[in-house]
């Protein structure tokens, strides 16, 4: 039997684990458990379309793959210690690294010297340039002046990811 992507009542689906060949891959966990991170993926459509057009322009420019850490869990119920993350139209990325490593170990700080800031600010550039993408939170001062015009902000605790978002379909 053919297996279907999960689906909350939403009419989310779950982002895709580990497409092959895949630009990106995926990280986290929900509430601290092992292997959870999926659970916290649920995607508005909109979203998963962003992603896979990320996807395909990064792939165009550098071998590396970008990470997606949470999106939102099941019918967009709070979780953690997430204010937002609810509609599925916020999605938590990791900043790029120079050594490539990736997955659940794979986590890097703007301060560490592993952390690539040219290859983050190509990927930021990125989603920017698409009109669905409306904030982008990421405390590297850096990025923000070289990006400039405000497009860039600072959050607490938006030191070791990015917080990507999208405008939301009535």
């Amino acid at each position: 039997m053919l297996e279907v992507q999960p689906r909350d009542k939403r009419g989310f689906f779950i982002l895709p684990q580990a497409p092959e060949d895949a630009g990106y891959y995926v990280y986290g966990n929900l509430h601290r458990m092992p292997h959870s991170g999926h659970m916290a993926q649920y995607a508005h459509p909109s979203l998963l379309s962003l992603i896979f057009y990320i996807e395909r322009e990064w792939q165009a420019i550098d071998d590396r793959k970008f990470s997606i850490g949470n999106i939102s869990i099941a019918e967009g119920l709070a979780y953690d210690k997430h204010v937002s993350h609810r509609k599925g139209i916020e999605m938590d990325l990791r900043p790029l690294r120079k050594d490539k490593l990736q997955g659940q170990s794979a986590r890097v700080s703007r301060f560490d010297s592993v952390y690539d800031r040219s290859a983050t600010i190509k990927l930021i550039q990125l989603f920017l340039r698409h009109p669905m993408v409306t904030k982008v939170f990421f405390n590297d001062e850096e990025i923000q002046k070289t990006i400039g015009a405000g497009r860039v902000r600072s959050l607490k605790g938006h030191d070791d990811h990015l917080h990507i978002e999208i405008r939301e379909h009535g």
